[in-house]
């Protein structure tokens, strides 16, 4: 009996031992399977993380360019409007100084000198001169400069002074006031003024 219990020890040590290579058999498939599993669980995170970076990246980008635009816009308005605020103000400053000379002697030479001009242009009667209330002591003068027949009517459109003329039957007219000749710089002025927005 000795001999079958030796054989039944021999027999369990060997079942045993096929057992635990089994065991540590079926460990290391299931240690392998657990890695390969983890390492593509960890490629597809890696994956799904660099592709929402990479969305993130590109709607920041994208905000960011929206908002520079939009600074940039906002300075370019408030240069603009600066660059207006100015004009205006320096034109304001010459309207005064060229309203100032109208009352100088200079002014009535002014005129003299336009209405000349516009004689040469309109020749045929039915000439309308028109002039501001403050220039009608200047008439005669204007007249005679003017030499042809005309006819004068005030005109509230004129407000620093100078000289419009129209002929109907000419179909002509001309502007020799001052207003227009200092709304004609504003262009003059906004190219070389040095006050460019880029």
């Amino acid at each position: 009996m000795a001999v079958n219990d030796d054989k039944i020890n021999k027999f369990y040590v060997a079942i045993n031992h096929y057992a635990e290579e089994q065991r540590k058999k079926i460990e290391q498939e299931i240690d392998s399977f657990k890695r390969k599993e983890l390492e593509g669980a960890e490629v597809d995170v890696l994956t799904e993380a660099y592709r929402l970076i990479q969305k993130e990246m590109a709607e920041m980008r994208n905000g960011i360019s929206k908002e520079m635009a939009q600074r940039e816009m906002n300075v370019r308005k408030d240069l603009l409007s600066k660059r207006r605020e100015i004009t205006d103000e320096v034109f304001e400053q010459a309207k005064k100084a060229l309203s100032e000379f109208t009352k100088e002697k200079g002014y009535a030479d002014l005129l003299v000198k336009k209405a000349e001009i516009l004689s040469k242009t309109f020749q045929k009667p039915g000439t309308v001169i028109r002039i501001r209330k403050e220039d009608e002591q200047y008439k005669e003068l204007i007249q005679k400069a003017f030499g042809n027949d005309c006819e004068f009517k005030i005109s509230d459109d004129i407000q620093i002074g100078g000289i419009l003329a129209y002929n109907s039957e000419m179909g002509i007219a001309a502007d020799e006031t001052l207003d227009s000749l200092l709304e004609d710089q504003r262009e003059w002025f906004e190219e070389n003024s040095g006050m460019a927005v880029v």
